[in-house]
């Protein structure tokens, strides 16, 4: 697995381009459309992390599962990002309250109805603890992203990373498994660090309003998996 200290911001000057952030602050008084495919794309990059954190909050995966894809259908067609503020911190924050605001209002209604008990919903948790578990969902969803693009464009450095990822760090069996010599895997080690730090940069810059911005997530991700 790379690490955050192998990443140069160098590798990367004049790479950062417009992401689905800023797209939607651009464009909330433009296209419609465009603001809709933004969200879209946020939605589906978080949905793991929104619905690991209602099961943790004591919800069944079926009522997780309705509950997330409401969140997700409110937060795209009543303009959910109206609020969002990069200078007032990240975007997981930022969607982390909007859904602690949800799922408050959502049990309010359950109460309300006596269609839940009140024990049964709405488990509460140490907040830093809370948004550590956010962090961690989210961290593994960009890996398992940037992992799969690898595998796509670089079946054979991925299975060598994918290998060390799940503790065989023998370069002798690689290279045995792979037929090639052990320097050869070596290389293409490299190579798949290097590619795979792309990616993963890649699907942070989507939630990131700068290059800088950018590589501070990256060490972020690499915390919450540490921890």
């Amino acid at each position: 697995m790379t690490d955050p200290s192998d990443t140069s911001s160098a590798d990367y000057q004049g790479a950062f381009h417009p992401t689905a952030w800023t797209c939607i602050l651009q464009a909330r008084d433009g296209s419609e459309t465009s603001v809709r495919q933004a969200l879209e794309h946020l939605a589906d990059l978080y949905w793991k992390p929104v619905f690991y954190h209602i099961r943790r909050k004591g919800y069944g995966v079926h009522d997780a599962e309705d509950l997330s894809q409401e969140f997700f259908r409110r937060f795209i067609e009543r303009k959910g990002m109206e609020k969002a503020d990069p200078e007032k911190g990240r975007f997981r924050t930022f969607l982390l309250g909007s859904v602690n605001h949800f799922l408050c209002d959502e049990y309010d209604k359950r109460t309300a109805d006596k269609r839940t008990p009140v024990s049964d919903t709405l488990k509460e948790q140490p907040e830093q603890e809370e948004a550590h578990s956010f962090d961690r969902d989210w961290a593994t969803v960009v890996i398992d992203r940037a992992f799969a693009r690898l595998r796509e464009q670089a079946p054979r450095e991925a299975r060598i990373l994918e290998a060390q990822r799940g503790g065989k760090t023998r370069y002798r069996d690689l290279a045995e498994e792979l037929g090639a010599t052990e320097g050869h895997v070596k290389v293409m080690a490299q190579r798949g660090r290097t590619k795979l730090r792309h990616f993963i940069l890649d699907h942070l810059r989507d939630t990131s309003t700068s290059e800088k911005e950018a590589q501070q997530e990256l060490t972020q991700l690499f915390a919450a998996l540490a921890e």
